[in-house]
């Protein structure tokens, strides 16, 4: 039986590799230490705080997620509403959408001054901000009337008002992201697909670890 079980694992090792040239293992070596760089230098990105400033003044609206404050163009963080040209609903039910998130956004604020704390700005270089006037938070506001939904933030916001049918979850409709998409528009890209970059990482880590096992 030993000799038999013997002849299989010597039927099954694994043959020897050749001998991997200096050239090899120096451009292994130069791969690695460019990558744990690369992490390096990430890391000491994202750990970098965001200077967060305030915006305050008297608010222009745009449309349901973006004001004009002093001069300012302001994307309210976390939510998403309906394009202004968005419609909602079929048929002859169907409802000018993204006017009327406008016009909640207009209600919410009252004509008073809204205080904007910013935190980075998006790709069209908007202030990315929580927006408030008096004490009421507009971006959590608009998600909870069921004026926008959550992108990224208010989840807890967006089921209340999914639950009671509220705004938008009165009737079907495209999440805006979507409806950008099917009328070809620019779509913008939520916080949580950022995500995603670390898992890159943790594949490019792997393919580092494969490789450092077939050097040593």
């Amino acid at each position: 039986m030993n000799g038999r079980f013997g002849r299989y694992r010597q039927r099954w090792r694994r043959p020897a590799q050749p001998p991997r040239s200096l050239a090899r293992k120096l451009a292994d070596y130069l791969l690695m230490l460019v990558f744990f760089a690369l992490v390096a230098l990430l890391a000491a990105r994202l750990s970098v705080p965001r200077e967060v400033r305030e915006i305050t003044g008297r608010a222009y609206v745009i449309d349901g997620d973006t004001v004009v404050v002093t001069g300012q163009h302001v994307r309210l963080k976390g939510i998403d509403a309906p394009e202004l040209a968005q419609r909602c609903g079929e048929g002859q039910g169907g409802y000018a959408c993204g006017q009327e998130a406008r016009q909640a956004l207009v209600r919410l604020i009252d004509g008073r001054f809204i205080r904007c704390e910013t935190s980075g700005k998006d790709k069209y270089r908007r202030d990315l901000a929580t927006c408030f006037a008096g004490d009421a938070d507009l971006n959590r506001a608009m998600v909870e009337t069921g004026q926008a939904v959550a992108y990224g933030d208010y989840r807890d916001a967006e089921m209340q008002a999914r639950t009671e049918r509220k705004g938008l979850w009165k009737s079907s409709f495209d999440r805006p992201q979507d409806w950008r998409k099917l009328h070809q528009q620019d779509i913008e890209t939520p916080p949580e697909a950022r995500n995603r970059l670390a898992d890159i990482v943790n594949g490019v880590y792997d393919w580092v670890r494969q490789k450092l096992g077939e050097i040593w």
